[in-house]
């Protein structure tokens, strides 16, 4: 027998991504070696010093960035230099600045300089006056910058700009990031907000580990995801300071300096809508920030407090001390907690907790319910009702992991608050009778069973109704002539499910009745049999005695 419902996916309509005009809940910025435009040549080879040139140009938004501009390049030793933020006046910002470099030597020449020129102007204006160009590149609110000195006799003779150049290798920069969008559900009712971080897909681009800097500011709030979506091969290097916040990861990651034990992520959608649908299914109403950028092997992304995640009038949460962030961040990341539709699950290695060290046992907020510990694992097995578990509306169970941390003779615990999702989903029973006491996945034809259908938690928000409850939904099915006991719909709402719930049917034969006979049966068949003997010999005597 095959019972079939559809369920829908979390839909992400209602939902529509719009540029963050105001200033945007995250900073993100990244490292790249392509520019807007820019060219390389090999015109100064001749003149026996190099010249790079840098047009920089800043956004309103990243205005106040103006102040440290790049006033001079401190060389690195060998063939490099390093160019980094250093305080200049208000006119220097405005305009370029113009270095000369050698290894081993910093100088800032002071020629006359156009104050607004063009990228054609300006080049002109470097050729004659230098008498050649190295490199040139157009950068738009930068972070940092790297150049690395050196010439190369095979560039072209002249710098001609290009649309998106590579710069590599004799210049990186950390760049801001422009173009963040966010949206809120048309049904929100929360600030639980979500970050989500998408990489271009680049299939030839030779980075295999993303090193992910996060921060939150102090008044950030805790009730956000971090979700952080990339091609399957990729590996994430997460370097998380202050910050109280769940990930979700695509590929491979660790946690470092904490741990550099390598996890295992969970496939994510590759599309915008598909994203913003997961964050919904995982009760994140509110999308703050939907960023896509280039693969690149450094990204930072500060967290700051926006109007958009407030929700006065709620007193922030103070962030746990420095010795208490570690189980956090770490229990956050691994996730070690699996909810069903009645029962909640929770599984942890021990060589995930290596970084906390001397854990000697974990509970749930119900600290009389202990994990079972081996080798190798901490297990911990619960119904949904037991052990402190609050369920919440959207399908969502919360508790708390206890640990005990042995420190010297004394111990000490840190809580963990936790939520796991409910599954969205359809469970169906087949119980022998209406009482929907012991489920059985075995069936006899011609024989009367019940199915119990409860709403799962997770939809809708309500809680499944008690075996024993009116909105059971149960219906009885015969085999050879079926038939149903009608009852209130189960589910109050327009949602398609589907679920195949598998039984084995049996035909069962029973043999005749063979208990054998009774005491006055037996004696009625002896009695008789004597009678019938006794009439057979007087007949035969009698037929003797009367013939010849």
């Amino acid at each position: 027998m095959s019972l079939v419902f559809h369920l829908d996916p979390v839909p992400a309509e209602g939902c529509d991504l719009r540029p963050v005009t105001a200033e945007p809940p995250v900073t993100l910025s990244y490292a790249t070696a392509t520019v807007p435009r820019g060219c390389v040549s090999n015109s100064s080879l001749r003149t026996g010093h190099e010249v790079h040139v840098l047009s920089v140009q800043w956004s309103i938004l990243h205005a106040r960035s103006r102040a440290p501009v790049f006033s001079r390049l401190q060389p690195e030793p060998g063939r490099g230099a390093s160019m980094r933020p250093a305080p200049a006046p208000a006119q220097a910002a405005a305009r370029p600045q113009d270095a000369s470099l050698s290894p081993g030597t910093t100088a800032v020449l002071g020629m006359e300089q156009p104050v607004t020129a063009g990228e054609g102007q300006l080049l002109a204006w470097a050729q004659a006056a230098y008498g050649g160009i190295t490199s040139y590149s157009e950068l738009r609110d930068p972070r940092q910058i790297h150049l690395r000195l050196g010439e190369d006799a095979s560039s072209p003779p002249d710098c001609i700009p290009q649309e998106r150049f590579n710069a590599a290798p004799h210049l990186e920069a950390e760049v801001f990031f422009h173009g963040m969008k966010g949206c809120a559900s048309s049904s929100a009712h929360s600030s639980r907000a979500a970050h989500i971080v998408r990489l271009q897909p680049e299939h030839s681009s030779p980075v295999t580990e993303v090193n992910l800097s996060l921060s939150c500011s102090e008044r950030a709030v805790s009730n956000q995801i971090l979700i952080l979506q990339s091609r399957a091969n990729l590996t994430w290097s997460l370097s998380v300071n202050n910050c109280h916040i769940q990930f979700l990861v695509s590929g491979t990651y660790k946690i470092a300096p904490i741990s550099m034990l390598l996890l295992n992520g969970e496939p994510l959608p590759d599309t915008e809508q598909g994203l913003i649908a997961k964050a919904f299914e995982k009760n994140y109403s509110v999308i703050a920030s939907y960023s896509t950028i280039p693969i690149s092997p450094r990204v930072t992304l500060e967290i700051q407090e926006h109007e958009v995640l407030r929700k006065p009038p709620v007193t922030p949460t103070p962030p746990a001390p420095t010795s208490d962030l570690l189980p956090h961040v770490l229990l956050l990341m691994l996730q070690p907690w699996k909810c069903t539709d009645d029962t909640m699950e929770i599984v942890i290695a021990r060589s995930h907790l290596e970084p906390i060290k001397d854990v000697v046992n974990i509970t749930l907020r119900d600290i009389s319910c202990q994990a079972e510990k081996n080798a190798t694992h901490f297990m911990l097995r619960t119904p949904l009702s037991h052990c402190g578990t609050s369920l919440e509306g959207q399908g969502h169970a919360k508790n708390e992991l206890i640990l005990s941390l042995s420190k010297g003779s004394a111990l000490r615990s840190v809580r963990v608050a936790f939520q796991c999702q409910i599954p969205r989903e359809l469970f169906l029973r087949l119980f022998p009778t209406a009482a929907f006491e012991a489920p059985q996945t075995e069936l006899e034809v011609n024989k009367e069973v019940f199915v119990q259908v409860p709403q799962s938690p997770g939809h809708g928000g309500h809680p499944s109704p008690s075996p024993r409850d009116d909105g059971t939904g149960a219906v009885a099915a015969g085999w050879g002539c079926p038939r149903a006991h009608p009852g209130p719909p189960p589910l109050q709402n327009n949602t398609i499910f589907e679920k195949v719930l598998e039984v084995t049917v049996k035909d069962v034969w029973r043999p005749p009745n063979n208990r054998g006979l009774g005491l006055a049966a037996v004696l009625g068949i002896t009695f008789g049999a004597f009678l019938i003997g006794a009439l057979l010999t007087a007949g035969l005597w009698y037929i003797y005695s009367h013939t010849r």
